[in-house]
């Protein structure tokens, strides 16, 4: 049996995607170019929810 997506957390600076599934599994996702990012940010705007979506705070600064 196919777990569900509930939640995606798209962190834009490092272009990746937390999905979280219902059985409380979590899957990175990091992408090499910005296309392949786009591409993947796509379809989870096509598949999922506007609720289901999180997207992580930008860096404004680097740490020191």
């Amino acid at each position: 049996m196919d777990d569900f997506i509930l939640t995606v957390e798209i962190d834009l600076c490092s272009r990746s995607f937390s999905l979280l599934n219902e059985s409380g599994d979590t899957r990175m996702i990091k992408c090499n170019t910005p296309d392949e990012f786009m591409r993947v940010l796509r379809v989870c705007d096509q598949l999922l929810p506007p609720e289901s979506i999180i997207y992580k705070e930008l860096a404004t600064q680097k740490d020191k």
